[in-house]
């Protein structure tokens, strides 16, 4: 998680913007910025989200993803990017190797019993495409509650504010597709 602080640190300073101004634009603690950009403290999925648009750019280009140049377009099992514990018990895998001119971001999201997005619901632009492939899946956009079983799908637009969470007595694995790219 060290990299993603350091790359922060390093976007903010370039923008020239202070840590208690920066941390008032996203409506957090000066002192919780830091612990972020020591490594000390991980941004949940939503904050992380966040500041990536504060900063102008992706999450993706915050967790190191265009420091990695591989011409080849597979990406072994093996190879796979983590971002480990970016909710507790959560955690994203990206699926497709590094490119600019991508224009969806496929993620396999294995999340541990009782994980969730954060503690909030949360808003971006683009969409999302949701393929449960192991466990259930709970999902909510607005006020209104879907729950998704293995084998279910959905579709919605990111501007609706959402949250989701594991709701099987073991781990949930869930095929997600984001455009445009955030990572």
């Amino acid at each position: 998680m060290n990299l993603i602080g350091v790359n922060i640190k390093r976007s903010r300073e370039e923008k020239d913007i202070t840590l208690r101004e920066f941390a008032k634009r996203l409506g957090v603690s000066a002192s919780f910025i830091s612990q972020v950009e020591t490594g000390k403290a991980s941004p949940s999925l939503s904050t992380l989200k966040a500041i990536a648009d504060a900063l102008q750019t992706t999450v993706g280009s915050l967790i190191g993803e265009n420091e990695r140049h591989d011409p080849s377009p597979i990406v072994r099992e093996e190879d796979r990017r983590s971002l480990k514990n970016i909710s507790e018990g959560m955690r994203m895998y990206l699926l497709t190797s590094p490119d600019p001119n991508k224009q969806m971001e496929p993620i396999l999201f294995k999340l541990e019993k009782n994980a969730s997005s954060g503690d909030a619901l949360y808003k971006h632009f683009g969409q999302e495409f949701v393929l449960v492939l192991k466990g259930s899946l709970e999902i909510v956009l607005n006020d209104t509650r879907y729950v998704l079983k293995q084998g279910d799908s959905m579709y919605f637009n990111s501007s609706v504010p959402h949250f989701f969470r594991n709701l099987h007595s073991a781990a949930t694995e869930a095929l997600w597709v984001v455009t445009p790219p955030t990572f």
